[in-house]
């Protein structure tokens, strides 16, 4: 809140008359200061759920794997259904011994199995994106000097190591940090 004095009171008591003048505009750095932290905050859980989202992910397309294994599918179909190798087939299975036969189809496996790796590739791409976007924010903030690598590695959840060597040459794209 800015004020400002008009005038000394003539009656000489002490008293002075003010006039508002409006607010103080905030600073220009703080507002940016602000913005980064918002954009830090916002992509470390965007990233976060993503990777929760994976391991859920992960772990339905592991049991379907053992389910289709435990049916009498064969080891080689389902390695290249799930497009893994045939070690990583078996140790899957291996790794599931209490499951019972669920008499599904082998179709229906294959078509579960595509269904959820497709659904794992949508979420890397994703994951991709939100990355990149982490590091056009972190090198728009070093860039500018609006926190310093200590805040940046705090908001981000990435070591100050880490985050110097990853925007090291990086040209952030305009519009990183909105104005």
């Amino acid at each position: 809140m800015l004020l400002e004095i008009l005038h000394r009171d003539d009656r000489g008591d002490g008293y002075y008359r003010y006039r508002y003048r409006g607010t103080a505009k905030p600073d220009k750095a703080a507002v940016q200061a602000e913005k980064t932290r918002k954009l830090l905050r916002d992509s470390r859980q965007r990233i976060s759920f993503n990777a929760t989202s994976m391991r859920a992910l992960s772990v339905r397309l592991n049991q379907q794997i053992a389910q289709a294994l435990c049916d009498g599918m064969k080891v080689t179909r389902l390695a290249e259904a799930a497009e893994l190798s045939r070690w990583a087939v078996r140790t899957v299975g291996l790794s599931s011994d209490d499951l019972l036969p669920s008499g599904a189809p082998a179709e229906q496996h294959l078509a579960s199995i595509r269904q959820l790796k497709s659904e794992l590739a949508e979420l890397e791409h994703s994951k991709t994106a939100l990355e990149d976007r982490r590091l056009n924010i972190l090198a728009a903030a070093r860039r500018r000097g609006v926190l310093d690598d200590y805040e940046l590695a705090a908001l981000s959840g990435l070591q100050r190591e880490t985050i110097r060597k990853m925007t090291w040459g990086v040209h952030p794209e305009s519009g990183a940090i909105p104005a």
